[in-house]
């Protein structure tokens, strides 16, 4: 009982203060980038909804999952983008839901080029639960005088974003920060006078991806997503995939971090046929995680409303 416990202790504790884990974690960031960039909204020429959902550290009870819808589109002859999202992320007994509008403005620079300059409102709501019958605590107030045996944390709070976005024929280059500024948590309020007031931090990231032909029918598409937060460990995402055909995708990850020689080594793929992208990602563990789980998935699902996609090698379609 007292591990359990200790273990949901754990988790909410890592939730506030591994600031890397503040905000929700993609392996299929390529084909999500609207989450961490404002400026994305629009950008593939076409509307365009995404649904994903992610189970981190499968088999190790409480671990993260999340959940995304997101839609994008270009208006007023793609002058103009538009995005909305909604996520969900639970961790133990934590619960967020984030739900966000994109406006991006597009500026071409010639035939092949073009910037845009994105901004986001967000809305967020985070909540934990200490009245979870998975919680155990011996002595309320002893460990944690914030914390009692039925005591349930609720806020509500706003913020804003930007984001550049970058397309230079088959390379994109993204900078962003979706949540500009940060929010008092308000996790252990003022106890003895002694005020312990938890944050969200900004975040701040960095995309970058192009398309390379190897051959008439296989070209080479690597990505990077690099994620820096004040106070934290750097965080790199390397992915190196081929594309076969214009319609199936299939590549390899490495996310940097962890308490060793990385965070993970991850197996993707991607199959597109006309209007409809399914998607698939696998994270092995390397680090201590993986004595107590089988690893992390994801499924994602596309939709793009045209009636033919006639291009696939065209920039708006590579991403």
């Amino acid at each position: 009982m007292i591990r359990k416990f200790i273990f949901a202790l754990g988790i909410c504790f890592c939730s506030v203060m591994a600031f890397g884990q503040q905000e929700n974690q993609f392996t299929q960031f390529m084909y999500n980038q609207l989450y961490v960039n404002p400026a994305y909204a629009g950008a593939r020429g076409i509307p365009t909804l995404t649904a994903l959902y992610r189970q981190q550290w499968v088999g190790f009870k409480g671990a993260p999952e999340s959940k995304l819808l997101s839609f994008n589109a270009p208006l007023f002859g793609d002058r103009v983008g538009f995005g909305m999202t909604v996520a969900n992320h639970t961790l133990g007994i934590e619960n967020k839901w984030d739900a966000t509008m994109a406006y991006s403005y597009h500026v071409a620079i010639n035939e092949e080029s073009s910037i845009r300059f994105g901004l986001q409102g967000s809305l967020r709501y985070y909540g934990i639960d200490f009245a979870d019958p998975s919680v155990i605590v011996p002595t309320p107030g002893v460990l944690d005088q914030s914390i009692t045996a039925d005591k349930e944390l609720t806020q509500y709070f706003g913020n804003f974003g930007v984001g550049v976005y970058l397309n230079l024929k088959n390379t994109y280059l993204g900078i962003s920060v979706p949540h500009f500024f940060p929010n008092e948590l308000g996790i252990n309020p003022d106890v003895n006078n002694v005020p312990d007031i938890a944050q969200s931090f900004s975040h701040y990231y960095f995309m970058a991806g192009t398309m390379v032909p190897i051959s008439d029918n296989i070209q080479f598409k690597p990505a990077v997503l690099a994620k820096y937060v004040n106070n934290a460990p750097f965080d790199l995402d390397v992915n190196l995939s081929l594309l076969f055909n214009e319609v199936f995708t299939a590549g390899l990850s490495y996310r940097l971090g962890g308490d060793g020689s990385g965070d993970s080594v991850d197996l993707i793929a991607m199959y597109q046929i006309n209007s409809v992208g399914i998607g698939a990602a696998y994270d092995f563990s390397l680090s201590e995680v993986a004595e107590s789980g089988t690893g992390s998935f994801e499924v994602l699902l596309r939709y793009d409303f045209i009636k033919e996609r006639s291009d696939m090698a065209n920039p708006r379609f590579f991403f």
